[in-house]
This record gives structure tokens, sequence and C-alpha cells, in this order.
């Protein structure tokens, strides 16, 4: 019975030793402990692995959102360009349609105009009416004049630029030479106007050394150059020259129109 006693005394008193061997060893707390830091690390590195892969889980559907919010924006803009383009085009015809309609009527009126103001086949300028003869219907300076007298009117009697302008234009457009109501027939260097009046010396349109009464090459106009003719010229509004009067040239006849 004794000995039973001491034996498990002895056996209690070897597990306390143990266990208290246990808790004195260094070694084994520090093992144990970095298992407890081991174990933090991991738990925080799976907690950011997975932030990070959410992360970009959202950021790749955020460029995907993207890419198709641009492919649909571009998508867009190119639809609105095609309808802008269609637009342009459809403005560009009808602006030219509008021109077309606008330049008839202009003409239209331009046309009723003469007809209404002018006698047949003259044109209507600033008040007065202007008759220019075909290529086909060419007189001398006597019978120019008469024939625009017989007409009910006379040679041309140029009074401003504006009339000049206007003279310039239409036989840059027919082309050729025409006789004016302009001679200095009765006395040489004094130009009159068929009305009698003398030519101003603000308004003259001689083209550059003109007149220069000219007789021929072998000085067979003994008379000169006594009658003066204007003719197309696309760059100087000086065309008039002193010419020959028996020759036959178109004429440009002028009267008042009936407004």
């Amino acid at each position: 019975m004794s000995e039973d006693v001491v034996y498990s005394e002895v056996v209690f008193v070897k597990k306390k030793q143990a266990d208290k061997d246990d808790e004195d060893d260094p070694d084994q707390c520090d093992l144990q402990k970095r298992r407890s830091c081991c174990d933090g690390v991991r738990l925080v590195l799976t907690a950011l692995c997975v932030i990070f892969t959410t992360g970009l889980i959202a950021l790749s559907f955020l460029c995907y959102m993207q890419a198709t919010s641009n492919h649909n924006f571009q998508k867009k803009l190119q639809d609105l360009q095609e309808v802008h383009d269609a637009l342009q085009e459809n403005f560009t015809a009808f602006s030219a349609v509008l021109e077309h309609i606008y330049n008839r009527e202009q003409n239209l009126s331009r046309a009723l105009n003469n007809s209404a103001q002018c006698p047949e086949d003259w044109q209507y300028h600033a008040g007065k009416c202007y008759y220019f003869s075909s290529n086909t219907n060419t007189l001398d300076w006597f019978k120019s004049r008469d024939a625009c007298i017989s007409d009910g009117g006379h040679l041309v009697i140029i009074n401003n630029r504006d009339e000049q302008e206007f003279l310039m234009s239409k036989t840059n457009k027919y082309k050729g030479s025409f006789w004016i109501g302009l001679t200095d027939k009765s006395t040489e260097g004094q130009w009159l106007w068929v009305d009698n009046t003398k030519l101003s010396t603000d308004i003259r349109y001689w083209n550059g050394q003109e007149p220069d009464n000219w007789k021929g090459y072998r000085n067979e106009y003994t008379e000169g150059e006594d009658c003066a003719r204007i003719e197309q010229n696309n760059w100087n509004i000086n065309s008039w020259f002193d010419a020959f009067c028996t020759i036959a040239f178109r004429r440009i006849c002028e009267t008042r129109s009936s407004r």
C-alpha cells in the first residue's frame, strides 16, 4: 500500500517537473509565437490578395466599359458626320437651284423692263436705250449717223465713266469696233459730238497716243482720221481710236428710254 502511494507521487512529481521544464524552455515559446505571427501574416496577405484581385476585376470592367463607350461615341460621331455631309450636299444643290431661279427671274425682269422701256433689239441702261449693230450690219461713219437718226436716236454720246464701262462690257461681249458720235471733221483737233457739244477735257477715253490723225502708209488719206470708234478692250477702259470716216464699222445708237 505504501509502495503504491510513493509511486504515484513520483509519477506526479515527474509530470509536474516535465511541465515545468516545458514552460521554462524559451525555444518552445519562440516557436509558438512565430507560428502565431505567421498565421496573422497569412491572413493579411490573403486579404490583400482578395482586395487586389477584386480591384483588378473592377479595373478590367471599367476599361471594358470605357472602350465600349468610346466605340459607341465614335460610331455616333461618324453617323453625325455622314448626316452633316448629306445636309451640306443638299444645301449646295438647293443653293444652286435658288441661284438659277434668281438669275432667271433677273433676266426675265430685265427683259420685261427692256421691252417696256426700249424699242425691240435695244438694250436699257441708266435711263437710256442702246442699239449695237451686228457684224453683218456695218456702215461708214456718215451712214451710221443717218441710220441711227432713222431708228429714232443718234450715234452714242458718252457722258461719264459709267456709260463708258457699260459700252465696254458690250463691246467686249460682241467683239469688234463700233462707231460713236464723235468727229473733228469740221475743224481738225476740235472734237464734237453729234449734238455739237465739245468733247470734255475730263470725259475722254482715248487709247494711248490717240487721236493721231494718221493719213495712211502712203499718205493716201490726205484728210486723216476724223471720226471716232470704240473697240473691245478687256484690260483698258481707254478704248477710243480715231479712224478714217469712210471705213465700214458697226455702230452704237442711243436714245432716251420711255420711262
